[in-house]
């Protein structure tokens, strides 16, 4: 199942956060600790490999959680590792538009 938590009410440091967005988004920033792995490439091609990539960075004992600029594809991320990987996550809604903290 998939939650959707509003990015600034989260509690962060209870997830793995997986930051989704094209790489060249995430010379804007990115969240502390977050791994980087992109559900389209620069050009706007879906990575075939997102799911691979995902699962092998998979640290067991946090929840999974996706972000992205505003929360479209962070909740299209995670419903792909619903459907490919059977585990629950969270899409933190309102991307990284909406966070007010250090990133």
């Amino acid at each position: 199942m998939i939650k959707n938590i509003h990015i600034n009410e989260a509690d962060l440091s209870k997830y793995q956060i997986f930051d989704v967005r094209c790489p060249f988004e995430w010379e804007e920033g990115v969240l502390a600790g977050a791994e980087k792995v992109a559900l389209y490439d620069n050009r706007g091609f879906l990575n075939s490999n997102f799911v691979d990539e995902v699962k092998a960075k998979i640290k067991y004992g946090k929840e999974l959680a996706f972000v992205c600029k505003a929360g479209q594809r962070s909740f299209m991320a995670a419903n792909m590792i619903e459907e490919e990987l059977g585990l629950d996550s969270v899409n933190l809604d309102g991307g990284m538009s909406s966070y007010k903290g250090e990133f």
